[in-house]
């Protein structure tokens, strides 16, 4: 097994971990709200995932920024550079739909004249006098089309770190896991 590549900071694992929960909790959660029959119960629950969701939200945008404050660690270095690059696209990629399906999720509620409230707390007034229905549909059309699209990514991102873990050795995985003395 070769040197564990250069590890990440305890607050960019802690980011990391705290966002790919909250993620998972999210897409499981919004799938069951959505096969829910409407009603009360279903309300209730859309507005507890929403605000999950604006707090998700918040700390992907945190973990974006930190991210490109700190820049990735450097690649495997036995790695072909053709997996570099879909390494690197693939965390950009996860990256950017973390913050965009929370913003997404917002919209949705802006276009269907509701405020966004986190927890009962105002976050977005509501803007709208009715229901906009076309920009309805492409907004929530974007946010479950994101959603099933990180899904997919997040498996490829985990059999790559499995990959690099069991098949390579390489400790790329540990990187994640424990942080670097700064």
């Amino acid at each position: 097994m070769s040197a564990t590549p250069r590890a990440f900071s305890a607050t960019s694992i802690a980011l990391h971990w705290l966002v790919a929960v909250g993620i998972l909790g999210m897409i499981g959660f919004g799938v069951w709200v959505g096969a829910m029959e409407s009603g009360p119960d279903k309300t209730a629950a859309i507005q507890i995932h929403k605000s999950c969701g604006v707090l998700v939200g918040a700390l992907a945008l945190l973990r974006l920024v930190w991210r490109s404050r700190e820049g990735f660690p450097p690649a495997a270095a036995h790695a072909p550079s053709w997996e570099t690059r879909v390494a690197r696209r693939v965390h950009e990629a996860m990256l950017l739909l973390t913050v965009a399906i929370p913003v997404t999720g917002m919209l949705k509620s802006v276009t269907y004249a509701r405020p966004v409230e986190v927890f009962g707390a105002p976050l977005i007034p509501k803007l709208l006098a009715e229901k906009n229905v076309p920009w309805n549909e492409a907004v929530s059309l974007a946010h479950s089309t994101f959603a099933y699209l990180l899904a997919a990514i997040i498996v490829l991102h985990v059999g790559a770190a499995l990959k690099h873990h069991v098949v390579d050795g390489d400790g790329m995985l540990w990187r994640m896991i424990k942080p670097v003395a700064r």
